[in-house]
């Protein structure tokens, strides 16, 4: 791992994924895919990776972070960014997916750091390095946990490979009441697009608004 500080903390990219992750970084701090106002959000990182999108939310003034990623190798750096920030924001680390319904599965993981999943398409078996088994939470619990923090703006970001149709749309409308902005990252291997997603989280009260890319789909209330 090679720390480099970022505001307040440091973030770690791996020297096995050097160029990915510096992509991913480069995805959330220079294109500022996630852009909104985070002064004094709580902040749902579902598919955390390395945590730079959490530590970009806390950098921007998120009081508090739970962060969900299922893959032992980011976890491992997102539990170091998490420890340097925790002077800047409160942070809660969930080592599991999430999809509609809690239980147990096989997460594929692949060759880049960027692409574990647990339903990838047939064709991304030639990138695959192994398998992990992982704790599966249901998305509905995942906001429960953020929705009974008294007062504050809450702000979801999803990246969860393809996984987003099967989490959100198997899931009701209403357990996204409590949620002040949504940012969705789409991906072409999936079983729905940005278009079907929005329908449903509009059902909640959400409305689609102007995303800083355009394959992160974003809603807010």
């Amino acid at each position: 791992m090679y720390g480099a500080r970022y505001g307040n903390g440091t973030i770690f990219v791996s020297h096995d994924d050097f160029e990915i992750d510096l992509r991913s970084l480069a995805f959330i701090v220079v294109d500022e895919a996630y852009e909104t106002d985070y002064e004094g959000t709580i902040v749902l990182d579902i598919g955390a990776h390395k945590g730079y999108y959490a530590a970009y939310a806390v950098q921007h003034g998120a009081r508090r972070v739970v962060a969900y990623e299922p893959e032992s190798a980011n976890l491992e750096a997102l539990e170091r960014t998490a420890a340097a920030y925790r002077d800047d924001a409160a942070w809660t680390l969930r080592h599991a997916a999430v999809d509609a319904t809690a239980g147990h599965a096989d997460l594929h993981v692949m060759g880049a750091s960027w692409g574990h999943a647990l339903r990838p398409p047939e064709k991304f078996a030639r990138y695959e390095v192994g398998l992990e088994a992982v704790d599966v939470v249901a998305l509905t619990e995942a906001l429960a946990e953020v929705g009974d923090v008294d007062a504050g703006r809450v702000v979801v970001k999803m990246n969860i490979e393809g996984a987003e149709c099967s989490a959100i749309l198997g899931s009701a409308p209403d357990i996204w009441d409590g949620v002040s902005e949504v940012f969705v990252e789409t991906h072409p291997w999936a079983a729905c697009d940005a278009g079907a997603l929005a329908a449903h989280l509009s059902a909640s009260g959400l409305t689609r608004r102007k995303s800083s890319h355009p394959a992160v789909l974003r809603m807010r209330r």
